[in-house]
């Protein structure tokens, strides 16, 4: 044979012999010496109420708002409040000149005392018999009439002074004292301030979960760690076509005036809620290709990869359905030096969640285990080149 054929055969069997040589080797580093405890931080698996929120984001408006209007055509004289400072139902906003509506209702007062005095005569008329029925009756209507043109000019007087209709504060005034405005100008702006509401809309999904009357917590931007409480007011009736969104309205108390129409408020929709959750820190949970398992602490202090049911995730929190038990340790950080069997030592860190090293006895030194050369697979011997 040539001697190419033969080295070609030596390189075969070299190789071969190679990679029989290396299996049997796990992937990745070494874990740490037998028996040394990994110091590793922990948290307990407790039980307590579970509550799933959604996060809705709407903007305070005012619960009522008015343009405020001039019921005559006259000259403004007097304006009687400062944009933005609360007013009271029936406070004076507005005064107009009312000379001519003056005027015009003393003449009708006059009418009415002339009317007056003619049915009196013509009631001694008639007790006589001295005045025709319809003479009479035309008396009457004329003293009536003078009455109803009486009661017209005292309205019209009444116009000239323009009045609060609700609590609230008055904003975007529109004209100055001396102007002269029509019947039906707009003159200010009217807004209740308390209550106000908080306008935002619901998911469908989300609809059955909201109430008239229902409580509902919320936060206003404007003043960060604050909870605001209040009340559905309003549910809207039909959902809106194309964001399938429902409209509701929260009624909040604002007796100070500390909420301004236009801040921006975040809703906090209960739409589940639990008593009594097993849970546990995310950070705890771990995930592969076909499990969801923790490291839990045993009781002798080693490490366990314990498969586990997870339910829902809310605020850092883990709701556990199968695999662990109250007061159960998990391992929440340093699980990437663990194997398992591995010994534990609880880090001082371990207080944040309510554990400490002096709760848990330290685990004695564990002596590395004994290898049984019996149940380590023989390595093959490399084949001999030739």
């Amino acid at each position: 044979m040539p001697p190419s054929f033969f080295v070609f055969r030596s390189l075969f069997w070299l190789a071969t012999a190679t990679m029989l040589l290396s299996c049997g080797k796990p992937p990745g580093p070494e874990g740490p010496p037998p028996g040394m405890a990994m110091p590793v931080v922990v948290a307990p698996v407790k039980r307590e109420p579970l509550e799933e929120r959604i996060p809705m984001v709407g903007s305070l408006e005012p619960k009522e708002d008015i343009r405020v209007l001039s019921e005559t055509s006259a000259r403004i004289v007097k304006i009687s409040f400062t944009p933005g400072t609360p007013v009271a139902p029936g406070d004076v906003l507005f005064e107009l000149d009312s000379r001519k509506q003056k005027a015009m209702l003393a003449e009708g007062k006059a009418k009415l005392a002339l009317t007056d005095s003619e049915l009196s005569r013509g009631e001694e008329l008639m007790a006589k018999k001295n005045i025709p029925a319809q003479e009479f009756d035309r008396l009457k209507a004329a003293k009536l009439q003078a009455e109803a043109q009486v009661a017209s000019l005292e309205a019209d007087l009444e116009d000239t002074i323009i009045r609060a209709p609700f609590a609230g504060s008055v904003s975007d005034r529109k004209v100055s004292v001396g102007q002269f405005v029509a019947r039906g100008e707009e003159l200010a702006l009217l807004l209740q301030t308390d209550p106000l509401e908080l306008v935002f809309q619901v998911p469908e999904r989300y609809v059955g979960q909201i109430s008239l009357g229902q409580t509902i917590r919320l936060n206003i931007v404007a003043y960060p760690g604050e909870t605001f409480e209040g009340k559905v007011g309003y549910i809207s009736p039909k959902l809106d076509a194309d964001s399938r969104t429902l409209l509701v309205k929260v009624y909040l108390s604002n007796p100070d005036g500390r909420l301004r129409s236009g801040m921006f408020g975040t809703v906090d929709l209960l739409y589940r809620a639990r008593d009594n959750a097993l849970t546990l820190p995310e950070s705890a949970v771990l995930l592969d290709a076909d499990r969801v398992y923790v490291v839990a602490v045993n009781a002798e202090m080693k490490a366990e990869f314990r498969p586990i049911k997870v339910g829902e995730r809310l605020a850092g929190r883990v709701e556990i359905l199968e695999g662990l038990a109250e007061g159960d340790l998990v391992v929440v950080e340093g699980y990437q030096k663990l194997g398992p069997g591995s010994a534990i030592a609880i880090s001082a860190d371990s207080s944040v969640h309510g554990v400490t090293p002096e709760q848990t006895p330290a685990p004695d030194a564990v002596p590395a285990p004994a290898i049984d050369p019996a149940a380590q697979p023989e390595e093959e011997p490399a084949p001999k080149v030739p």
